[in-house]
C-alpha cells in the first residue's frame, strides 16, 4: 500500500511538471486608458528574447508556459507584467501613460519641452478633466484648478462667460485680459474651442515663459492645443451628451405686503414724531404723511421673472489616419435657457484638423473652425431694464397688469416689460491656419503658418410701444429700435526655424528657435437707432419712420515681431533658457514703435546629482527666472488721432473732432517679473509639490490724466504710473491609494497676491472711478473710498467743528459716521480707504475616488480677504425714505431688523420717510461693506465606466455620469452671491474698450447671480 502511494504521488508531480513545461497559445488585446487599441506594443516573455508585437487592432498571440511572465512594453507607456497560469489562455491588458509623459510634456511658446527641462512657472491643466465637465465655456472648468489663476464667473445669464486673471492685474487703462494661444495662433477668447476638443492646456505665469510672446503677454498666456488624428489608426467616433437643469444659486428674500406696510408705517411715524418734536419741518406735500393703503395684491415678482432653465450639450467627433494622413473633425451644439424667462443662448461649433505627409521630410496641414452663436437675453447690461433687478425693487402689493395691459404705474419699470422686447445678439466666427513643416536635416525644421480669422456680429433690438423704453421723448408709445454690426478681421503670417540636437553622447541637449511674425487687424462697426414704428410686428429699422442717430467706426492695426530662444540642458541637471522678442506696433510713432522683451531662466535638478541620495525623493528641481513683457492692448491709436463725429457742422458740412489731446511720446507698458520656484516629487511622484514666489512690476502705465481746459480737451493718455504684484503660490497633488481596484487622489492649490498701485501720476495721488471705487497710490486695485460708519446712535449725538460749534445733530436710531477731518460735517472729505474688492488669497481643493468601474470626484474653490460693497442695499434697506407713499421701492427681509427704543441692538437704523434722514442713513459708507470670504463646492461628479468587452464590444467604452455644479456655498456675505463681478461701463467709452473689472471689482449691483446646475451625461467611444 505504501509503495502504491509513493508511485501515485510521483506520477502526479511528474504530470504536473509536464503540464507546466508544456507551451500553449496566449491571446489578448492591448488597449489604452480610453479603450483605444494599441498597435506596435512589444509582448515578451520576461527573461528571454522571445516576443511578438500587437497588430493594428491591438491583438497579439504568443506561446508561453504556465509560470512564465509576459511583459508588455510601449514607448511612453508604463510597463505591464502578467503571469501565465495553466487555466488561462487569454490575457487582456490596459496600458497607462508614464507619469513623466502624462505630466511632463509642456507646450510652451512655439514648441514643446519635457517638464524636467522646464525652468519657468508653467501649470498644466489635465485635458481629460475638462472634457468630463458639462460646462458652457472652458474657463468654467478652470475654477480652483491652477495656482496663480483666478477665475470669476460673470453672472448667471445664458451664455455668460468668466473673467480670468493670472497673478493679479497690472494695468489701469490697457487691457488686463489673458492672451490665448490656440494651435499656435493668438486669440482674445476661448469661445471657439469646445472642452471636448482640447488635447492639452498650459498656463504660462511668469515672464520668462511668456516673454516669447512679447507685447501681448503681460497678463499671462494660456496655450491650448486641440486634438488631431493619429497616424496608422482606425477611425474612432466619440459622442458626448449632457442635459442639465439650472436655477439661481440663492434667491433674495424680500418683504411681503404686510411687512412692507409695517416698515412704511414705521417710517411715516418716525417722520411725524420728529415734526412734532420740532426736529424737522412738515413736508410741503401733506400726502407724504398719509397712512399707506395697500394695493390689494400679493405679487411674487421673483417667481414671475425666474425659471429653471435647461442646458443641452452635444458633441460628436471623428478621428483617425493612415500611413501618410491624419484627420480630426468635431461638431458640437450648446442650447441654454437662462434662469430669467426668455433668456436663451445657443452655440454651434465645427472644427477640422488634418495633416498630410509628403515623403519623409515634408508635411502640410490645416487647423480650422467655424462657430455660430445667438443670444436672446431679456436685457443687456443696463440694469434699468433688467427684470431681475426690477423684481427686487417693485412693490409687492401691486399688480403686474392694469386694464389687461402691463402696469406702467409701479414707480419703477415693470419687470415684465423686458419680455416685450426683441433682442438678438448674433456672432459668426470662422478661421483657419494653413501650415507646412519641412525637416531640412536631422533636428532642423522649418515651419510656415498662415492664419486668417473673421468675426461678424449683428445686434438687433426692438422695444415695443407698451414698454418704458418704447416711449419717445414726449412720452408717446412709438417703439424703439437699435441695430449694430461689427466686422473684425485679422491675418497672421509666421515662419520659424527650430534646431533640436544632442551633443557629447547626448549629455548636452540644445534647442534653438528663430522666428518672424506679422499680424494685422481690421475692425469696422456701425449702429443706427430709430423710432415711430407703425406696428409691433414690424420691428426692423427699415420700418421706423424716424432715424435718430447713427455711427460708423473703422480701425486698423499691425504688429511685426522677430523672436528667438535658446535652451540648453546638461545631463538633465543644469538648465538654461534665453529668449528675446522684438515687437513693432503701428499704434505708436516710429521713434517709440519697437520694443525688446528679453527673458532668462535657470534650473538645477538636484535629484540628478550623484551626491543626492535621498531614496524617497525622486525629483527635486530649483528654478529662477527674470523676464520682460509689454502691453499695448485696450487702446486704439496712439500714433495718430481717433477722429469722431463732433456734432458740429461748418458751411453745411459735417465736422470731425479728435477724441482727446494727442500725445506723440506714448510707448509700451513694460512689465518685469522675477520668479523663484521649486518642484518636488516624492515616492515615485505619488506626492508632488510645486511652489513659486514672484515679484511683478509694471511701469509706464498707459493712464488718462486731466489736462488744462484751455487745451480744449479733458484728458490725455500718458505713460505715467506703475503697479506691483508680489506673491507666492503652492500646488500639491497626492495619489494616496492606487491599486487594481481602488484609487484615491487629492489635489490642492493656494495663491496669495499683493497688488499695490505705486504711482498714478496726478497731484492728489488718487482718483475716483465708478460709484465707490478708487485708484490710489499705495492701495490695491479694487479698493473703495467710503465714509466710515461707526454704528447707530443710542442717544442724541452732536457733531462739532474745531471751534466747538454744533454743526449737526443725530437723533437716536440714526447712523453715526467718523468725522475724519474734524470739521463737524460728514462729506466727501471724510472718505477713507478700504481694500479688498479683489481677494488676495484664493485657491482650490479636489479629491477623486475610484472603485472598479465607479468614480466620485469633489472639487471646491475658495476666496479669502475679499470685500463686497453691497450697493443694491442703499435702496433695499432704504426704510421707505424715497418716493413715499406711491412709489417707495420694496426692500429685502433684513429691513425688518430696524432700530426702535425696544430694539437697540438692531442691524439697521430707524426707517424714516424724510428724504434728508433717509439719505443720511443710507449714504455710501462702510455700512454696506461686507466680508465676502467664501468656500464653494464647485462640482460633485459620480461616474460609471463600462469597458467594451463588458458589453460584448458593442462600443469601445461607455461612461455615464451625474453632476451637480455649485451645490453649496459657505460664506458670511448676506447678499446673493459672494462671487460678485462688476464692470463700471459708464466710466469708459466703447472706443476705449478697456477692461475695468479690476478697478470696480467687489461692487454688488444685484446682478444675476451664479447658477446651480444638475446634469446627467454620457460619453461613448465607437
Amino acid at each position: 500500500m505504501k509503495e502504491k502511494l509513493i508511485w501515485t504521488v510521483s506520477f502526479f508531480f511528474l504530470a504536473l511538471q509536464i503540464a507546466l513545461a508544456q507551451e500553449k497559445t496566449i491571446t489578448g488585446v492591448v488597449k489604452d486608458e480610453q479603450g483605444e487599441p494599441l498597435p506596435g506594443i512589444t509582448v515578451t516573455i520576461k527573461g528571454t528574447t522571445k516576443g511578438v508585437a500587437t497588430d493594428f487592432d491591438g491583438h497579439y498571440k504568443i506561446k508561453a508556459k504556465a509560470g512564465d511572465v509576459l511583459q508588455f512594453l510601449g514607448i511612453g507607456l508604463k510597463t505591464v507584467t502578467k503571469s501565465v497560469s495553466s487555466s488561462i489562455s487569454k490575457i487582456d491588458v490596459v496600458m497607462e501613460l508614464e507619469v513623466e509623459e502624462l505630466e511632463g510634456v509642456v507646450i510652451v511658446g512655439y514648441g514643446a519641452v519635457s517638464k524636467k527641462d522646464l525652468t519657468g512657472a508653467v501649470s498644466l491643466v489635465e485635458a481629460g478633466a475638462l472634457a468630463e465637465k458639462p460646462v458652457t465655456s472652458v474657463a468654467q472648468a478652470l475654477q480652483g484648478k491652477t495656482a496663480g489663476v483666478q477665475v470669476v464667473s460673470t453672472g448667471g445669464r445664458a451664455g455668460d462667460n468668466t473673467q480670468i486673471s493670472i497673478r493679479g492685474n497690472g494695468s489701469l487703462t490697457a487691457s488686463n485680459n489673458v492672451l490665448y494661444i490656440i494651435d499656435g495662433v493668438p486669440q482674445e477668447t476661448m469661445v471657439n474651442v469646445a472642452a471636448e476638443d482640447i488635447k492639452s492646456m498650459q498656463v504660462l505665469k511668469d515672464a520668462a515663459s511668456a516673454a516669447i510672446y512679447g507685447s501681448r503677454a503681460s497678463n499671462g498666456v494660456v496655450i491650448i492645443e486641440t486634438k488631431t488624428g493619429k497616424y496608422n489608426s482606425k477611425p474612432t467616433v466619440t459622442f458626448t451628451s449632457s442635459i442639465g437643469i439650472q436655477e439661481i444659486i440663492k434667491r433674495p428674500r424680500v418683504l411681503n405686503s404686510q411687512q412692507y406696510k409695517q416698515v412704511l408705517d414705521a417710517s411715516r411715524i418716525n417722520y411725524q414724531n420728529d415734526i412734532n418734536a420740532g426736529i424737522l419741518s412738515a413736508p410741503k406735500n401733506p400726502s407724504e404723511l398719509t397712512p399707506l393703503e395697500l394695493g390689494g395684491y400679493e405679487t411674487d415678482w421673483m417667481s414671475l421673472v425666474l425659471q429653471k432653465g435647461i442646458i443641452r450639450n452635444n458633441q460628436i467627433s471623428v478621428s483617425g489616419g493612415g500611413e501618410t494622413s491624419s484627420l480630426y473633425f468635431s461638431a458640437s451644439n450648446i442650447k441654454q435657457e437662462g434662469v430669467i424667462k426668455k433668456d436663451e443662448y445657443q452655440m454651434t461649433r465645427f472644427r477640422l484638423n488634418a495633416e498630410q505627409k509628403v515623403g519623409e521630410k515634408f508635411a502640410f496641414g490645416v487647423q480650422s473652425y467655424f462657430t455660430m452663436s445667438e443670444a436672446s437675453p431679456t436685457a443687456d447690461d443696463n440694469n434699468t431694464y433688467q427684470p431681475w433687478n426690477k423684481a427686487l425693487e417693485v412693490r409687492p402689493d401691486l399688480s403686474p397688469y392694469e386694464n389687461g395691459k402691463l402696469n406702467r404705474n409701479l414707480g419703477v419699470n415693470n419687470p415684465l416689460h423686458a419680455f416685450e422686447r426683441y433682442l438678438v445678439d448674433n456672432w459668426q466666427r470662422v478661421g483657419g491656419t494653413l501650415y507646412m513643416n519641412f525637416d531640412i536635416l536631422e533636428g532642423l525644421r522649418w515651419r510656415s503658418a498662415y492664419t486668417g480669422n473673421l468675426n461678424v456680429r449683428r445686434y438687433n433690438r426692438y422695444d415695443a410701444p407698451n414698454t418704458k423704453r418704447g416711449e419717445n421723448g414726449d412720452g408717446l408709445p412709438t417703439g424703439y429700435g437699435y441695430y449694430s454690426t461689427e466686422n473684425n478681421r485679422d491675418f497672421q503670417a509666421e515662419n520659424t526655424l527650430t534646431y533640436n540636437k544632442g551633443f557629447f553622447n547626448k549629455n548636452l541637449k540644445v534647442n534653438f528657435l528663430l522666428g518672424h511674425s506679422f499680424q494685422k487687424w481690421m475692425e469696422e462697426d456701425s449702429y443706427v437707432e430709430g423710432e415711430k414704428f407703425p406696428s409691433s410686428d414690424l420691428r426692423w429699422l427699415s420700418s421706423a419712420a424716424e432715424i435718430n442717430r447713427g455711427r460708423s467706426y473703422y480701425l486698423a492695426m499691425a504688429l511685426e515681431s522677430y523672436f528667438s530662444r535658446l535652451q540648453l540642458n546638461w545631463k538633465d541637471r543644469y538648465h538654461l533658457m534665453l529668449s528675446a522678442r522684438y515687437d513693432g506696433s503701428s499704434k505708436f510713432l516710429p521713434e517709440n514703435r519697437w520694443g525688446v522683451f528679453p527673458a532668462a531662466s535657470l534650473g538645477w535638478t538636484v535629484s540628478q546629482e550623484d551626491f543626492f541620495k535621498v531614496s524617497f525623493i525622486n525629483d527635486l528641481k530649483l528654478r529662477a527666472s527674470i523676464g520682460y513683457t509689454g502691453n499695448q492692448s485696450g487702446i486704439s491709436y496712439a500714433s495718430g488721432q481717433d477722429l469722431i463725429g463732433s456734432g458740429y457742422n461748418y458751411d453745411q458740412k459735417p465736422g470731425l473732432a479728435t477724441a482727446e489731446l494727442f500725445n506723440p511720446n506714448l510707448k509700451w507698458e513694460t512689465g518685469q517679473t522675477i520668479n523663484f520656484g521649486i518642484d518636488l516629487g516624492l515616492f515615485k511622484n505619488r506626492l508632488t509639490f510645486t511652489a513659486d514666489i514672484y515679484d511683478k512690476k509694471t511701469r509706464d502705465l498707459l493712464t488718462r490724466v486731466a489736462v488744462p481746459h484751455e487745451t480744449g480737451f479733458s484728458t490725455q493718455l500718458r505713460n505715467i504710473g506703475s503697479i506691483r504684484n508680489k506673491g507666492f503660490e503652492v500646488s500639491f497633488n497626492a495619489e494616496i491609494i492606487k491599486n487594481d481596484y481602488f484609487s484615491w487622489s487629492f489635489n490642492s492649490n493656494f495663491s496669495y497676491n499683493k497688488n499695490t498701485i505705486e504711482k498714478i501720476g496726478n497731484d492728489t495721488g488718487y482718483y475716483i472711478t465708478g460709484f465707490v471705487s478708487v485708484v490710489k497710490e499705495g492701495a490695491s486695485l479694487g479698493s473703495f473710498f467710503l465714509v466710515e460708519a461707526t454704528g447707530i446712535a443710542q442717544e442724541k449725538y452732536e457733531y462739532k467743528n474745531k471751534d466747538g460749534k454744533v454743526t449737526q445733530v443725530v437723533q437716536p436710531g440714526d447712523m453715526l459716521y467718523k468725522d475724519v477731518n474734524g470739521d463737524g460735517k460728514i462729506d466727501s472729505e471724510d472718505r477713507v480707504l478700504f481694500e479688498g474688492g479683489i481677494a488676495p488669497i484664493y485657491g482650490g481643493l479636489g479629491t477623486k475616488f475610484t472603485y472598479k468601474m465607479v468614480d466620485l470626484s469633489i472639487n471646491a474653490q475658495y476666496s479669502i480677504g475679499k470685500k463686497i460693497y453691497a450697493m443694491y442695499k442703499e435702496g433695499a434697506l432704504s426704510g421707505g425714505g424715497v418716493g413715499y407713499p406711491s412709489y417707495a421701492e420694496n426692500m429685502i427681509l433684513d429691513q425688518l431688523d430696524y432700530w426702535t427704543p425696544q430694539n437697540t441692538n438692531a442691524a439697521n437704523p430707524r426707517p424714516h420717510m424724510a428724504a434728508s434722514v433717509a439719505s443720511w442713513n443710507n449714504q455710501r459708507s462702510s455700512r454696506f461693506l461686507e466680508n465676502a470670504d467664501y468656500l464653494r463646492i464647485s462640482d460633485i461628479t459620480l461616474g460609471f465606466n463600462i469597458r467594451g468587452e463588458d458589453i460584448k464590444n458593442i462600443v469601445k467604452s461607455l461612461r455615464i455620469y451625474a453632476q451637480v455644479r455649485n451645490p453649496f456655498t459657505f460664506t458670511k456675505y448676506s447678499g446673493v452671491d459672494p462671487e460678485t463681478y462688476y464692470v463700471d461701463q459708464s466710466q469708459y467709452s466703447s472706443q476705449n474698450r478697456s477692461d475695468t473689472s479690476k478697478i470696480s471689482a467687489g461692487v454688488d449691483l444685484n446682478g444675476i447671480p451664479n447658477v446651480k446646475v444638475y446634469s446627467l451625461g454620457l460619453n461613448i467611444n465607437f
